[in-house]
């Protein structure tokens, strides 16, 4: 079952990759993965996702926890957090080949009521994971039949979020269904920095979308994504700084001006700070790559 979602990644990716390894689907969240040599460090601010290495070699540092995930691993990033993270396996003849999978929160809601944690069996949970990875299996082949994708990606999407809820990262996956914890609260916030990440947003306003006092909101935030609001907006600022300059050729203080930034000069600082280059130099560094 495995190689068999292997060989439908590597068919479909072989021609539709993107420069940067990733290839967009039909379905908004689902990306397939395909390097053919190890990358760099690279800084990102991942949304809650779940991740299957089907060949090579990613390593993942994720707060202060360093992580390895080979073939037939499965990565589960249940929170809005910061990662730095590398292909450490990967060649021209064994590209590295993931599949990774955006999670569905109001869907994890309904599932989470509808099947209370009590109400699982270790029976089911033994199961799930085979189950978890036969239903991504169908999902990746239905990519290559339009007709029979749009008529069963909804029901596939609803099966891969059950077994992910009941299996070994079910609990994990539970408290973002939750809709009191401090997770689910957490992230409300953190969709409303993801939208308005250009603009001023004060504690008092993230708090109150978070339904929490000013000083629970700091605690739990930190907690959750293992930075301040602050620190996070500029990361997300700085990220996508950088991805208008790979990709769009802007100059420094063009890419500065459009992720929120005022001053070029804090621009480049904090820039060289998070990604050991400034502006021009990493732009001019990732060309020859």
């Amino acid at each position: 079952m495995t190689d068999d979602l292997l060989q439908a990644v590597e068919r479909y990716t072989r021609t539709q990759v993107a420069a940067d390894g990733l290839t967009q689907t039909s379905l908004p969240g689902l990306t397939l993965v395909r390097t053919p040599a190890p990358s760099k460090l690279e800084h990102a601010l991942v949304r809650p996702l779940l991740c299957l290495v089907l060949q090579g070699c990613k390593q993942v540092s994720i707060g202060v926890t360093e992580h390895r995930f080979t073939a037939g691993d499965s990565m589960l990033v249940s929170s809005n957090l910061p990662t730095l993270s590398r292909i450490v396996m990967a060649s021209a003849a064994a590209p590295y080949l993931a599949v990774a999978i955006e999670l569905d929160i109001p869907l994890i809601t309904e599932l989470t009521l509808l099947n209370p944690d009590e109400a699982i069996t270790q029976v089911e949970r033994a199961q799930a994971e085979h189950e978890l990875k036969d239903a991504v299996r169908r999902l990746v082949q239905a990519l290559d039949r339009p007709h029979t994708f749009a008529a069963l990606k909804g029901s596939l999407l609803r099966e891969i979020h059950h077994w992910l809820l009941i299996g070994r990262h079910g609990e994990s996956v539970r408290q973002l269904g939750l809709p009191d914890s401090h997770v689910r609260r957490i992230a409300l916030a953190v969709t409303l920095i993801r939208s308005d990440y250009t603009q001023t947003l004060s504690v008092t306003r993230l708090a109150t979308a978070a339904g929490m006092s000013r000083s629970a909101f700091h605690q739990h935030f930190r907690t959750a994504t293992t930075l301040s609001p602050l620190q996070f907006q500029k990361q997300l600022r700085l990220i996508e700084a950088r991805r208008l300059l790979h990709a769009g050729g802007l100059t420094a203080s063009r890419a500065a001006f459009e992720v929120g930034y005022e001053s070029t000069s804090q621009f480049t600082r904090e820039y060289a700070r998070l990604f050991g280059l400034p502006p021009g130099k990493d732009r001019l560094a990732a060309r020859r790559r």
